[in-house]
């Protein structure tokens, strides 16, 4: 506004000269005449300075106009896409409550991630006050000869700081990967159910796995997180399943940290509670030693997810004397054991049955077996004369990604 202000301005101003000034330079034009000469310049400058912008807001206009119909066609683009990830995300049932409820774990879960590595920063910063004021300067430290096992402790030291903040910066910038594993029914080798297991990847791509990582993210309190991430990817992958075949199983691992943990747990049932339509395609894997420990709090948890519908698997079993029929009670309906305990002649793990009774007394139970660890093909026949139904390992497929999971 201002800049037209001057403008206009400037022509009256130039008119008032030319009025004034032009009988004197040209003797034969009359005073009034004058005037009347300016007031047309002016008049004239004012309709030119009127096209001129007129034809500026028109191009201005129909700059905008072209902007807007990029931006709109893009954004009927975008929520097309949007649109076809919920479908896929809700399966064909639409199950946009579960969705919902996933986007709301997420939030808590990045939250309350975020306030745990504060309180870390803090507590690290209150340490380094408590120990001394100011770090040395390079100037001041002592040249020390080190020995080797103080380097290797320093040089694990360093790995394993390398590794949490792997954890956590994958934590939040949401770089959980889901993979696979297939567990096959035997002797056909068909995949009947398939593990989840997560995957982190660091921000130069690095994988690392849990046998990395899992024993630091349990020091630093992160095992919930990642349980509940991995939980969220495998409710995104069964939707999208469920859409071609309902018949497939899938097994999470559930750390007894995250049954231990009121706030993660909560969540956890809350979370399941809304996706309880998936209890068919879902099994919830727990170590027999979490399970053989576990507090009343646990218990109480694990009564609440069989309520909901949901059965059990054990793993990592270093022990089978055990009542398979309160197992089962217990609503475990899989029992995975390392396939070296199982093969004939081979049987290492405690139990209060004959080994040759194994198979009859959990199919009393109507307990699974599970042979883990299958790496070669003479372990197979083994497990065959054993009568072993399923079998899960190398041999039969490594953890991977599913196509688009991730």
């Amino acid at each position: 506004m201002l800049y037209h202000l001057v403008i206009v301005a400037a022509y009256v101003m130039t008119a008032i000269v030319i009025g004034r000034q032009l009988p004197s330079f040209v003797p034969d034009i009359a005073p009034l005449t004058g005037y009347w000469i300016g007031g047309c310049f002016f008049l004239i400058c004012a309709l030119a300075h009127e096209f001129i912008m007129r034809r500026v807001e028109r191009m201005e206009m129909q700059k905008e106009l072209r902007t807007i119909k990029r931006d709109l066609s893009a954004a009927e683009g975008g929520l097309e896409r949007f649109e076809g990830i919920l479908g896929g995300l809700a399966g064909d049932d639409q199950n946009m409550d579960g969705f919902a409820s996933e986007m709301k774990m997420l939030r808590k879960l990045l939250n309350q991630l975020t306030l745990e590595m504060n309180k870390g920063q803090e507590g690290a910063t209150s340490a380094s006050k408590t120990n001394g004021a100011t770090p040395p300067t390079a100037k001041e430290r002592p040249v020390l000869v080190a020995s080797p096992e103080v380097e290797d402790e320093e040089q694990t030291a360093q790995k394993r700081s390398e590794i949490l903040e792997i954890v956590r910066s994958g934590l939040q910038e949401n770089r959980v990967d889901l993979y696979l594993q297939p567990i096959v029914r035997l002797p056909q080798r068909r995949a009947k159910f398939y593990e989840a297991f997560s995957r982190i990847r660091g921000p130069q791509g690095e994988i690392i796995t849990p046998r990395q990582y899992l024993a630091i993210a349990e020091e630093a309190g992160l095992v919930g997180t990642i349980d509940n991430l991995l939980l969220i990817r495998c409710v995104q992958l069964i939707r999208r399943v469920r859409q071609k075949s309902t018949d497939v199983g899938f097994f999470v691992n559930v750390s007894a940290r995250t049954m231990r943990d009121a706030s993660f747990f909560h969540q956890f049932v809350e979370f399941l509670d809304r996706n309880s339509d998936l209890n068919e395609n879902l099994i919830l894997e727990f170590a027999q030693e979490d399970i053989d420990s576990a507090t009343d709090q646990v218990r109480d948890g694990l009564k609440m997810l069989a309520d909901m519908g949901f059965v059990f698997s054990m793993d990592q079993v270093i022990r089978l004397d055990m009542d398979f029929g309160q197992l089962a009670k217990d609503n475990f309906k899989y029992l995975k054991v390392s396939a070296s305990d199982l093969l004939p002649g081979g049987y290492g793990l405690p139990m209060n049955i004959h080994p040759e009774d194994l198979h009859e007394a959990l199919a009393r139970a109507e307990v699974e077996l599970i042979a883990s660890q299958v790496e070669d093909e003479d372990t197979v026949i083994g497990l065959l004369d054993a009568d072993v139904s399923f079998g899960q390992g190398y041999l039969f497929g490594v953890p991977k990604p599913p196509p688009a999971a991730n």
